[in-house]
Order: structure tokens, then C-alpha cells, then sequence
């Protein structure tokens, strides 16, 4: 592994200026901007004892935490910002660190509707006696579960974590440490029957994303609890730390605490200079936080970010080096991009020979099975304290991975000066990388290291979805959070039940489906930001109020279904062809009013389908329909509609359905109902006709000598107008034309028609009502289409 050129020059760049400055820093490969942070998986704290257990990430972590926390007196570190949630517990204070938890559903996303509905249940965790003898495994005894039943799906159950002192200008990271419980659960919660609920019917397999970034699936494991470390950037003032059931919904996540710590601003940065901007960045997960020369595990408030510093154990039997510990207290000065415990410091690996070596082994394999990490982050840390002639040291690190090979040169190390030698996007060819320490020709000491880190990078999703469709979807839900899932970010990492996104980053909302819910409330007036919805679906619900005007802006509508609603009003004035997409529109069964004018100059050729029935809308039928060349249904009954049709429905070459009836039309039923090919179903029944202008009809029956001719067979319903008279007048002397049918054929052929005219109760059927020996009389006055 052959180190780069640039790395190279900026170390011997820095050796210039170790040497002209009396101050401490950092040495690092490149000087990138803040970041966005995480980390997942194990602390390496026995290495051989890792070696021989072959252990997976989430398990060492789970001893890790449990066994040999830091006992020490709590000291005055603030723990200002810290977020620390028993999930499913109560609240109490942390005998090792000090700190007080809290129980989560306050910070659970529609906690009190999950609880109502028997989603949130709180658990009891059964830990086997080798997993919890320590007195802080309080938060592990407890756990929170997502119960998947519920009246409406939920996408996702997320937690909604404040960030301290979030700023978009200088984002900050943060460390985050989630604890998973073993599947050992237990609850005292009955279902809404009664009957105890049980917690072995459902998969524990789900998985965990924090923001938009999925970090891995998790399995609940039957004895070991499991604990997940990450550290974030904040890019909004909240993070979403999400459980995600899995696709068909047939798992119950569970989680039994959540920890999460703000940084010092500049501190773990690994995003190139103006990438931040651009939304690409890396996220970190834990591989190994290692203390040399402790003997006992480092946390708050020791650590004042509660970062766990893991004691590395020397190999039994191990000659050629030592631990060691200072005789006076480390003063380690804070640096920008560092922050180290003066506890960590102060302890070390020391060669016992200037020919020895001090190596260490690092183990990749549990963080390679949590998820897939193509480079890594690591960090070496060195502080020197002997008060003598001859106190610094020149060493050379080597790296044995597939190969042996010096990968940091005559590296020098000064009397109480510190040094971090740190490299990012690397990549390891094994699963288990040795580092060694060893003086080179010249030091007069032999090699030393006081602390290392290790963690897994890859790219992450640091956009959620497109701002403006997230504070509108955000704004619309709150009328009905019991009613819809509203957890998290409308789109990511997986989009609420209700809404379809795109794949673009940020993603859009491009469609909303929300019908037969019983969600009530007014539409937000700014729907109009939502201009890349294709679909909105509303139907069937009780929302109020008006139409918002702002709909007028969402020119990428290719379907709106509003009806079944309590909406009020008239329409908005939409300026013409703002609905140019519009395929199928849909306000039936309101309370809307007013003419139709500005609604039909704003719709285009593409639409299909037309429902505006069943409200008060007033006013003439406009005759710029005509220009809907494709409209194929069109419903505007029971509504006040008036005037007579003068639009020309031949022109409406598509139309197969037609729907007026209760309304308040008058005048003459046109002659062009029989001249559309396509039309096979009118009703008009229920106006105020007073003529019926069968010519077109006549003329067809004639041509073909029967009732039932093609080119004029529709189902024309009629009844209840005031129709007196039908046009041609001569209409009676078809039935010397059509050939007589016996008795029985002519019932038939009313019995069961593939079209037919009803006047039934029309004054012109009144009049005939005694006398009716026509078959046409007896055809179009018949009381039903049977």
C-alpha cells in the first residue's frame, strides 16, 4: 500500500512548523470542512479475546457497555445538549456517569395516537445474569415496541431528537448511540378486546436509518442486547433517528435506549472545502475507540462528549511492549479538530527495546457484516512525557494489511507535545489490518502510542425532501395526526404511506392519496407548492372550507379527486389551461357553487373524466367544453345548473357518458345526442325540457328499419321533464316502416333493449297514456328501460 504524494508532503510540511511553534497540533492529510458524522458497531477491547470469540460488532458492544464502566466520582463537565432517553422506561439517574434519562415518548412522533391505537407498548426486557451485573444497565431492562397493527399503515416510527445550538451556517456533529433489547420481551399491555398481547408472533427484523440515510437492518438477538454508535451532522434543528418495519409491515422494531451528544464545532471534520454545500459528505461508524495503557473503561464525564474508550488489552505473554502511565497528570489543550480526555493521554503502549515493535490489530469484520463500507477513517494519537535529555522520539508506523509496508516515516514526537497522524477514505484489503510502532535508527527512545480510532466511511443522504412539499405536507397532516402516518420526512428513507415521491435529489411529492380516512380540517391555502404533484387524492373524507386558489399554481395535475368532501364556496378564478394535465378531475358531492366558466377555460384536451355532481353549482352548462376532445364521462348532475345546451355534443367525439339530470335545464333536447359515434349512455332526466329533437334518431331507425339501429342506439334517460313535444311530428308513421314483430317479439324487444328513450310521466306519454297502439308510443313511453 503505497502512500500518497500529497499526504507526504503535508506531514513533512508539518514537521516545518512543529518545529518553529511552541504550540500543539493536529496532523492530518487534508484540511476539510465540517461534516456529517456517524457510527456504528464495537469497541476493540480485547483484542485476543476478539481474536478468539470471532465477535460481531453489535455483541462486543453490548460487553462493552455493560462491563467495567468508569466508576469514578461524577465531575463538573457539563452535559448541556445531551439527549438521553430510556425508550419504554422511567426516568432515573445514572449511578456511573451522573446523568439523568429520561423516558422517550415525548420525543416519539404521534406517541399519545400510537399508544391509544396499541402500537407503542413499553416491555420489559429479560437480560440473562451474564449481561447485566453492572448497576447502570437500567436503560437495557426496559424497552419501547412498535406493535404492527393499527387502523392506518405506518411507514416508519420515528424519533424526533433536538439538536443544541443548531446552526445552517456551521452545522455541527454529533455523537449518536442507539441500544437495541434482545428479543426476550415481556408486556403487561392487552389488545383492544382485552387479551394479552403477545410479542413472539411478530419478525424483530427491521431497519434502523437515522435522517435519510438507512444505516442497517437490525435483528433482535435472543440473549445480547445490541448497541449501535454513529455520529451525525445536524442539518436541520431536529434529526430523525427511524425504526423501519419491513416492507410487508410484519415486523415489530424495538428499541430500549437512545443517547445523543453534541461536539465541539469543528471537530471530526471530513467533507472536502464546499462540499457541505453541495449535500455530499460521509458518514463514520465505529469500528474501535481504543485506550493503550488503561484498565478500565473511559466515559462521561472523564470523556466529555461520552465518547467509550475502550482499555486494550496487551496479549498475554506479550515481551515487547508494555503499558505505561504518567506520573503526573497530561494536560492535553484542545484542538479544533480533537479533543482528547487527559485520561486517555496519559496512558500508553511502550516498546520495551528500540528494536521492538508495538503493534495492535484491528478487527473489520463486524463492521464490514453491518453494512457495506468501502474506505475507512482511522486515527493515531501520541503524547510524550518523559522529563529527560533525550525525550523525543522518531518512529516509523507500519501497516501490515496483505503486506508489510512503512506508512508513516521518522515520525517525531516531542516532549509534551501531541500528535495526530489521521488518514480518510482509506482502504483496508484484510478484515484484520495490524499497526505497528517502531523507533527508527535514530530516536534514543523506542516506540509508543497513547490512543487510536477507527471508523467505517461511506457517502450518506444528507438531503430530505425538497423544503417547500415538506412544510406544506407538514402543515396539511397536523388536522388529523391520529388519522395519518406522519413520521420522519414526508420521503425518506421510505415515504409516508400516503404519498408517492420521486427519485430526484431532493425529492418532490408527486403524489397524495388520502381517501376514505375521515380526515377532516381546512386545505392548507399553500397546496400551491406543491408543483410537481401529478396525483391528489382527498376523496371521501370531511375537509371544509374552500378550494385553495393556490391549486392554480400545480400545473403538473394529471388527476384530482376531491369529492365526498364538506368543501364550501365557490371555485377559485383559475386562469385558462392552468390545468392543461389534467386527466381526471373530481369535486362531486360538496357544497360548492357558482358558474362553471373559470373551471372548464382552465382544463385542456388531455382530460377523460369529469365529476362535478351532487353540489349547487348555477349558472350555463359553458360551450367551451366542446374543445375536451377526449373527455370520455362527464357528471354534472344534482346540481342548479340552467339554460339550455347549446354546446354541440358531436363535437365531443370521445364522450361515452353524459350525466345532467336533476338539474334546472330547459329547452329542446338536441337532435347531435344521436350524432356522436361514441356516446352510449345520457341522462337527462329531472330538468325542465320541454322538446325532444328525435331527427337525427328518425332518420337512423328509418335508414335500418328497426328500433334497434346501430347508429343511433343509445340509452337516453328522460323522465321527469316537461316534455310536450318531439320533433319530426311525423314520428308515428315509423311503425308502417319497421316490419310488425308478433306479440311476443315485441315484448321481448322491449324487455330487454341495447338501447332505448324513457319519457316516462312527460306530458307528450301523459296525452298518449290512454291510447298507446304504437309501438313508438309504446316504445318511448315505457315506465322503465325494461
Amino acid at each position: 500500500m503505497r502512500l500518497p504524494h500529497e499526504y507526504t508532503k503535508f506531514i513533512e510540511r508539518q514537521h516545518l512548523l512543529m518545529k518553529s511553534s511552541p504550540a500543539p497540533m493536529a496532523w492530518t492529510r487534508d484540511t476539510p470542512k465540517l461534516s456529517q458524522l456517524r457510527r456504528s458497531h464495537f469497541y476493540t477491547g480485547n483484542i485476543e479475546k476478539a481474536k478468539q470469540l470471532d465477535f460481531r460488532v453489535t455483541t462486543l458492544w453490548a460487553a462493552t457497555l455493560l462491563f467495567s464502566l468508569l466508576a469514578s466520582t461524577v465531575s463538573s463537565q457539563s452535559s448541556e445538549g445531551f439527549v438521553t432517553l430510556n425508550c419504554g422506561g422511567g426516568a432515573f439517574t445514572d449511578p456511573v456517569t451522573g446523568l439523568e434519562w429520561e423516558n422517550d415518548e415525548g420525543y416519539i412522533e404521534a406517541s399519545d395516537d400510537l399508544r391509544a391505537e396499541g402500537v407503542l407498548i413499553s416491555a420489559s426486557v429479560l437480560l440473562e445474569p451474564s449481561t447485566s451485573p453492572v448497576d447502570n444497565a437500567e436503560s437495557l431492562k426496559d424497552a419501547s415496541v412498535f406493535y404492527p397493527i393499527g387502523p392506518i399503515p405506518r411507514s416508519k416510527f420515528c424519533y424526533n431528537l433536538p439538536i443544541f445550538n443548531y446552526s445552517a451556517e456551521e452545522p455541527m456533529n454529533y455523537l449518536l448511540r442507539a441500544t437495541f433489547p434482545s428479543s426476550n420481551l415481556t408486556t403487561e399491555a392487552t389488545n383492544a378486546k382485552g387479551d394479552d398481547v403477545s410479542l413472539s408472533t411478530y419478525s424483530k427484523r427491521f431497519y434502523f436509518t437515522v435522517d435519510s440515510t438507512y444505516i442497517t437492518t437490525i435483528e433482535l438477538q435472543e440473549n445480547q442486547p445490541q448497541i449501535l454508535e454513529l455520529v451525525i451532522t445536524a442539518f436541520d434543528a431536529e434529526v430523525y433517528v427511524c425504526l423501519v418495519p419491513l416492507e410487508d409491515r410484519s415486523s415489530m422494531p424495538a428499541i430500549s435506549a437512545l443517547e445523543l451528544r453534541p461536539f465541539k464545532l469543528g471537530m471530526y471534520p471530513r467533507v472536502d472545502s464546499g462540499m457541505l454545500k453541495l449535500s455530499i459528505t460521509t458518514y463514520f461508524l465505529t469500528v474501535a475507540r481504543l485506550n493503550f495503557g488503561g484498565d478500565k473503561q473511559l466515559r462521561y464525564p472523564v470523556d466529555k462528549y461520552d465518547r467509550i474508550w475502550a482499555p486494550a488489552k496487551i496479549p498475554s505473554g506479550e515481551k515487547e511492549f508494555r503499558s505505561r502511565t504518567n506520573v503526573s497528570r497530561v494536560h492535553y489543550p484542545p484542538n479544533k479538530e480533537i479533543d482528547m480526555p487527559d485520561e486517555v493521554m496519559s496512558t500508553a503502549w511502550v516498546a520495551t527495546q528500540l528494536q521492538n515493535n508495538v503493534t495492535f490489530e484491528v478487527n473489520l469484520t463486524g463492521v464490514r457484516a453491518m453494512r457495506a463500507v468501502p474506505s475507512f477513517y482511522f486515527s493515531l494519537l501520541f503524547y510524550e512525557m518523559l522529563e529527560t535529555a533525550n525525550n523525543t522520539r522518531f518512529v516509523n508506523i507500519y501497516l501490515d494489511d496483505d503486506g508489510e509496508q512503512r506508512f508513516f516515516g521518522n515520525t517525531k514526537i516531542y516532549n509534551y507535545f501531541w500528535l495526530q497522524v489521521y488518514s480518510r477514505r482509506w482502504t483496508f484489503t484484510t478484515n484484520a489490518p495490524t499497526f505497528k510502532i517502531r523507533a527508527n535508527g535514530t530516536s534514543p527512545n523506542p516506540g509508543l502510542i497513547n490512543a487510536a480510532e477507527f471508523y467505517g466511511e461511506f457517502d450518506a443522504v444528507v438531503w430530505r425532501t425538497f423544503q417547500n412539499d415538506s412544510s406544506t405536507l407538514k402543515t396539511f397532516s397536523l388536522s388529523a395526526p391520529s388519522l395519518l402516518d406522519t413520521a420522519g420526512d414526508p420521503c425518506l428513507p421510505v415515504p409516508w404511506a400516503w404519498v408517492v415521491c420521486s427519485i430526484e435529489t431532493p425529492p418532490r411529492v408527486t403524489q397524495i392519496n388520502i381517501t376514505s380516512r375521515g380526515v377532516g380540517g381546512n386545505l392548507p391555502t399553500d397546496f400551491g407548492q406543491l408543483d410537481r404533484l401529478t396525483i391528489l387524492d382527498l376523496s371521501n373524507n370531511s375537509y371544509r372550507g374552500r378550494v385553495p386558489a393556490s391549486l392554480r399554481n400545480v400545473t403538473t395535475l394529471t388527476a384530482m379527486n376531491l369529492g365526498g368532501n364538506e368543501l364550501e364556496g365557490e371555485l377559485p378564478g383559475f386562469p385558462p389551461l392552468a390545468f392543461q394535465n389534467l386527466e381526471r378531475l373530481s369535486f362531486s358531492n360538496n357544497r360548492l357553487k357558482g358558474n362553471l366558466s373559470s373551471l372548464v377555460n382552465s382544463l385542456a384536451e388531455p382530460l377523460f373524466n369529469l365529476d362535478l355532481s351532487r353540489n349547487s353549482f348555477s349558472g350555463a352548462i359553458p360551450t367551451e367544453l366542446e374543445k375536451l376532445k377526449n373527455l370520455q364521462n362527464m357528471d354534472l348532475s344534482s346540481n342548479r345548473l340552467t339554460g339550455e345546451l347549446t354546446f354541440e355534443l358531436d363535437k365531443l367525439s370521445s364522450l361515452q357518458y353524459l350525466n345532467l339530470s336533476s338539474n334546472l335545464l330547459r329547452g329542446t333536447v338536441p337532435s347531435t345526442l344521436w350524432s356522436s359515434s361514441s356516446l352510449q349512455l345520457v341522462d337527462l332526466s329531472n330538468n325542465e325540457f320541454e322538446t325532444l329533437n328525435l331527427t337525427t334518431w328518425y332518420q337512423g331507425v328509418l335508414k335500418a328499419k328497426s328500433l334497434e339501429a346501430p347508429a343511433v342506439l343509445r340509452q337516453v334517460k328522460l323522465q321527469g321533464n316537461q316534455i310536450k313535444e318531439i320533433v319530426p311530428a311525423n314520428l308515428i308513421d315509423l311503425d308502417s316502416i319497421i316490419p310488425t314483430p308478433s306479440t311476443n317479439e315485441q315484448q321481448n324487444s322491449l324487455q330487454t333493449p341495447l338501447g332505448f328513450i324513457l319519457l316516462t310521466d312527460s306530458p307528450w306519454c301523459i296525452d298518449r297514456e290512454t291510447n298507446r297502439s304504437s309501438l313508438i308510443e309504446r316504445y318511448l313511453c315505457r315506465s322503465n328501460e325494461h
